[in-house]
């Protein structure tokens, strides 16, 4: 009888630690799991960021511009045509608008910018001509734009080393595709470490006003 029960509690211990085994492989692989979605937020997060950041540059090479173009003699007949008004002022009258309505003023601004300058850039060949010769012709910009977003991603531990940045011609946008690495957690026994990227891709806000400035 004592040796069955010496028998009994043998394999109840092992029946445990076993179960134990099996309790820990499944933590492992739950919190492994979790761990990707973790990563894939954050990479998505990530390149988001980095649109939205090389947008932002956009966006000021666009006020820039205006602001020197209102400020020329060359503005002259565009604000004879549009009653006075120069272009900044009617950004502004719009962008005043859209607040009233309840937009926050970023992306009112935004709005109004893609509201105004198309008509204005197809109406005013001056103005147009101010735009190519930013956009087109600053050997900086695209680079300004890269380093822009690449500090983004290195700010929020993505691989700025795998982005690709492009601006969409079809959707006028600043589009990034990069990622972000996923380590395992492991026991190094029973699941070893492992490394993957996980790759998402990221959009700005549309500038719809842009085709008309690469046409």
């Amino acid at each position: 009888m004592k040796k069955y029960i010496g028998n009994e509690k043998g394999n109840s211990i092992f029946f445990i630690l076993w179960l134990f085994g099996i309790v820990a492989i499944v933590f492992l692989l739950v919190a492994n799991i979790a761990k990707i979605y973790v990563v894939q937020a954050q990479a998505n997060s990530s390149v988001e960021q980095a649109a939205f950041a090389g947008t932002s540059v956009l966006i000021e090479e666009t006020t820039r511009t205006i602001e020197e173009f209102d400020g020329s003699g060359i503005s002259a007949a565009q604000k004879f045509l549009d009653g006075g008004k120069s272009i900044k002022e009617q950004i502004e009258e719009k962008q005043q608008e859209l607040e009233d309505s309840g937009r926050t003023s970023d992306l009112a601004y935004l709005h109004a910018l893609n509201d105004v300058l198309p008509g204005e850039l197809e109406e005013h060949p001056l103005l147009k001509e101010a735009f190519s010769e930013h956009f087109s012709r600053d050997p900086s910009l695209n680079s300004r734009i890269r380093n822009t977003a690449q500090s983004i991603l290195t700010d929020n531990n993505a691989n700025p080393e795998d982005m690709d940045i492009t601006l969409s011609t079809e959707e006028w946008r600043i589009e990034v595709k990069s990622t972000a690495t996923f380590e395992s957690i492991a026991d190094k026994k029973l699941i070893e470490v492992f490394q993957e990227k996980v790759p998402q891709k990221g959009y700005g806000p549309k500038l719809k006003y842009l085709e008309k400035v690469y046409e």
